[in-house]
């Protein structure tokens, strides 16, 4: 049996994890990815993670994979600019010190290779994951092929336009309107406070923050649904263009929002997406948390993903 290190590189969370080429997790780690440092603060982090998993664990390991939140920079072999980390640059060239292989990929592109083979999309050859968190992110396999593009970035899709009324900055600060800028978990309370003065609605009494606004429409807050509603519908206007650009068979959901909140995720996202082609299956991932780590076990197995 193979075994391999799969990282996990979020703008919230990091998790490493020792797993098989069955897609079998042996053993799982997960702390809240370090804020504050240096460029090789991320990377020292990643070391502890994976000492403290191989210390105890003597099992033949193949090489280590990380799926990492972008911009990518593969020359560099970096992650550059984040929208969601304060970092300036984050440099993966530390880990080459665990002396085996190193296969960097986009963390959406992981995640549509572990949904692609070991999730809901097995049988399929155009699949699309899709990520709603922190931030927001795209994965796409199409006539069974990884789309990677320059510097292992497709899939950047949080930040194509969708809006022109609000017209916000991006946290990315290189454009506005982006689809993160209003839907994403870091920037929906913004949006939530502009959202209300458009609408002449008086301030709720629970906070302009995601997790409070979903467990609000939960509770059946007339004010948290409506907006929901509406994010929803700009959800659905960025699922529309992906559906044209990939002509997928079917789009899985992912990250927080979509694992924590399904039912008000997906039912606006159904009822206002275009039907111009024909319309995939919608779904949350079966593969839940997991599974971006079980497709950087995948790409470490099959050897995709650019090597460090």
């Amino acid at each position: 049996m193979k075994y391999a290190i799969a990282i996990d590189l979020g703008a919230t969370n990091m998790r490493v994890a020792l797993g098989n080429e069955k897609g079998k997790i042996l053993v799982k780690l997960k702390e809240r990815t370090v804020q504050k440092g240096d460029k090789h603060s991320v990377a020292c982090q990643m070391l502890r993670m994976i000492a403290s998993i191989t210390e105890k664990h003597t099992v033949s390991i193949a090489g280590v994979g990380i799926a990492s939140l972008g911009p990518l920079d593969l020359k560099k072999k970096a992650i550059v600019h984040p929208a969601n980390l304060s970092y300036n640059i984050i440099d993966l060239k530390p880990l080459k010190k665990t002396g085996r292989k190193i296969f960097l990929l986009h963390e959406t592109s992981a995640a549509v290779l572990g949904e692609k083979t070991f999730g809901a999309g097995k049988k399929l050859v155009n699949v699309v994951y899709v990520t709603l968190s922190s931030g927001i992110g795209t994965g796409a396999i199409v006539d069974g092929n990884l789309l990677s593009g320059i510097d292992g970035n497709a899939g950047e899709l949080g930040h194509m336009n969708i809006d022109t009324h609000y017209n916000f900055l991006c946290s990315c600060k290189k454009g506005r309107g982006h689809w993160e800028a209003y839907a994403s978990g870091k920037n929906m309370g913004r949006f939530f406070k502009h959202w209300l003065k458009e609408n002449n609605i008086n301030k709720p009494s629970f906070k302009a923050e995601s997790k409070t606004i979903f467990n609000a429409a939960k509770n059946g807050n007339k004010t948290a649904l409506k907006f929901l509603n509406d994010v929803g519908k700009l959800n659905a206007k960025a699922l529309s263009n992906i559906i044209v650009a990939y002509s997928p068979e079917l789009i899985t959901l992912g990250g927080s929002e979509a694992l924590y909140h399904s039912k008000l995720i997906l039912e606006p996202i159904k009822k206002y997406v275009d039907t111009f082609l024909k319309k995939p299956k919608i779904m949350i991932t079966p593969l839940g948390e997991d599974v971006v780590l079980l497709g950087v076990l995948a790409a470490v197995f099959s050897q995709k993903g650019s090597r460090l």
